[in-house]
């Protein structure tokens, strides 16, 4: 899948350090999530997740992002 450019800019810091690496998770409420995605040796806390919706991106962090990936999982 195609990652928005306005995600990649939003993520610019972290993908500088890690490379370009993300997860789609879904879609709702018509937003579409990614979380990215750190190297399996990276020790790195809390996930990023980014909503994405007619061109705009909210960066989700801490408690509020492992909810956010909680709505996805099955």
């Amino acid at each position: 899948m195609k990652i928005p450019a306005e995600v990649k800019e939003a993520a610019k810091e972290l993908i500088a350090m890690y490379g370009s690496h993300f997860k789609y998770l879904g879609k709702s409420d018509g937003a579409d999530f990614y979380m990215f995605k750190f190297p399996d040796d990276e020790v790195s806390g809390f996930p990023f997740v980014f909503r994405y919706k007619d061109g705009e991106v909210l960066t989700i962090e801490g408690f509020a992002a492992l909810d956010t990936i909680r709505l996805f999982i099955k």
